[in-house]
């Protein structure tokens, strides 16, 4: 029964995340039946017509029997087809998913080293100016909203200097090149935040490490203070931060729906966004609902990948 409390966690978890998003929509004023006619919905040669798409898309059926519906139809591991477009959900998200994944791999890829030499560096100087410079950049970095920054790269690197693509995207298949190009800024906007975050926490670790006793003896044995901070302090410091990536992994994905707004990325965040707009319910459920179990098996694989490093973790 013990082994079994992990997994009915996440089964709920996932169960009161699409039970809580699907209420939601429900009591969100608008009728998607309406946005879908468009202008043309208000008149009365239409009527039947909204019927038609209503019965068609189980909107005219009680809310209890929608969620009836929509609960078997995931069990059965259908996601449905979209109000507006008539594809399956499942195809809608299979298209889109690459690109975020890219964009949260290059981001976490891009900020994990950042993050470790400057937390480590910041550490090892305490209580210096180089110490205050790199918390106070973390905290700004941290601050600085994505929207914000992603606009002013736009602006200053793509519009004025043309440096870089100003929105699209690119199949790292297709064109390897011109992929990094599309991805630069959007990766770049998106790794800063985390930056901000990884860079306390590596700071935080490695400034508690290196008060312990064992550095402590390694100094006195006149062991170098770059060899101490690399080699005795790391590992102590930055195992925990494999724990801290995989729970900011949500985080990234919540700036994602930014992010590629903001830079007309094709990816996850936009198709939600998009649905969420033209009230698509079977899109918005969907799509939450895989991004839901994508962040759990990531949180469920770091703290496994950190078990498995940490041999005291198991007990």
């Amino acid at each position: 029964m013990t082994r079994l409390l992990p997994a009915l966690r996440i089964l709920a978890i996932i169960w009161v995340v699409i039970t809580v998003v699907f209420v939601t929509l429900r009591l969100t004023p608008g009728d998607p039946a309406e946005l879908l006619l468009g202008p043309t919905a208000g008149r009365q040669d239409v009527q039947e017509r909204l019927a038609d798409i209503r019965a068609q898309y189980g909107l005219d059926q009680p809310i209890p029997v929608q969620y009836a519906i929509f609960v078997g139809n995931v069990l059965q591991g259908d996601l449905g087809e979209s109000n507006r477009s008539a594809r399956p959900v499942i195809s809608m998200i299979a298209a889109a998913a690459p690109v975020t994944i890219w964009l949260i791999v290059l981001s976490v890829g891009t900020a994990i080293p950042i993050s470790i030499f400057l937390g480590m560096i910041a550490a090892a100087r305490r209580g210096r100016t180089l110490d205050r410079g790199i918390r106070s950049l973390a905290t700004l970095c941290m601050a600085v909203p994505s929207f914000w920054l992603g606009l002013l790269f736009l602006q200053w690197f793509a519009s004025g200097l043309g440096w870089f693509p100003s929105r699209g995207y690119v199949a790292p298949l297709t064109d390897p090149g011109g992929f990094m190009m599309h991805m630069a800024l959007p990766v770049i906007t998106l790794a800063i935040f985390l930056v901000g975050t990884l860079t306390r926490f590596v700071y935080t670790e490695t400034a508690d490490t290196l008060q312990r006793d064992y550095i402590t003896v390694s100094r006195a044995m006149g062991l170098a203070s770059r060899t101490i901070l690399f080699r005795f302090a790391a590992k102590n410091s930055l195992t925990p931060l494999i724990i801290v990536v995989g729970v900011e992994i949500g985080t990234l994905i919540g700036g994602a729906v930014i992010v590629e707004e903001v830079f007309g990325l094709p990816g996850l965040g936009r198709l939600l966004l998009g649905a969420v707009m033209s009230r698509d319910y079977p899109v918005v459920q969907g799509t939450i609902l895989v991004i839901t179990v994508a962040v759990i098996l990531i949180n469920i694989a770091a703290e496994m990948l950190y078990r498995y490093i940490t041999p005291q973790a198991r007990s």
